[in-house]
């Protein structure tokens, strides 16, 4: 229970954003793990939340150039400047929203790929498991068949099955037919309690 939840704050969004920022080799692993863990919602989730995050940074720059359009100055919003002229800001932090945005983008390009790949290759899965089940169900059905029309001739046999004395030699012979021949002397037996 503790791993399991170990995992899932390891896998959090915020988690593989902070990994992402410092170490984006590691937060592509993190995402990638996520990607295993979570169910298909998650997974759509995931590189939307990522790309709304990274368009989030832009939002002062954004804000910048709406007010350069229009001729608005920059300091009616209060620490706009500050922030827009700090290098953490415009080296870093705008660095990072290209990663977000471009890692965003990538996973749910691939996620769109994987999940109608998946839906594709199950459905032809299922296609293939009910088409062989079908197929052992008429055969069990056709060896069913076959196999009572087998015992119903066994049966049939066995009712007109009888002991006859050969009138000949005296032994005891077995006939399921009419009429058969004798083990011992080789001649025709009439079998007289056969049933048509």
């Amino acid at each position: 229970m503790k791993t399991n939840l170990f995992i899932k704050l390891l896998v959090s969004i915020p988690v593989i954003l902070i990994v992402l920022y410092f170490i984006p080799v590691l937060g592509v692993f993190l995402l990638i793990f996520r990607y295993i863990i979570y169910s298909n919602k998650k997974r759509i989730y995931t590189p939307i939340t990522i790309l709304i995050v990274g368009l989030l940074i832009l939002i002062p720059k954004l804000i910048s150039m709406i007010f350069n359009a229009t001729n608005i100055s920059i300091n009616v919003i209060p620490y706009l400047n500050n922030i827009l002229t700090s290098d953490l800001y415009n080296i870093n932090f705008i660095k990072y929203s290209k990663l977000l945005i471009s890692i965003g983008v990538i996973f749910l390009i691939l996620s769109f790929i994987f999940r109608n790949l998946f839906n594709k290759a199950s459905a032809k899965i299922n296609d293939k498991i009910s088409k062989y089940i079908t197929e052992t169900e008429k055969r069990d059905i056709e060896i069913s068949r076959s196999n009572d029309m087998k015992m119903k001739e066994k049966r049939e046999k066995a009712k007109n099955t009888n002991y006859v004395k050969c009138p000949y030699c005296g032994s005891d012979n077995l006939l399921s037919e009419k009429t058969g021949k004798c083990k011992f002397c080789r001649r025709t037996i009439l079998n007289n309690n056969y049933h048509e």
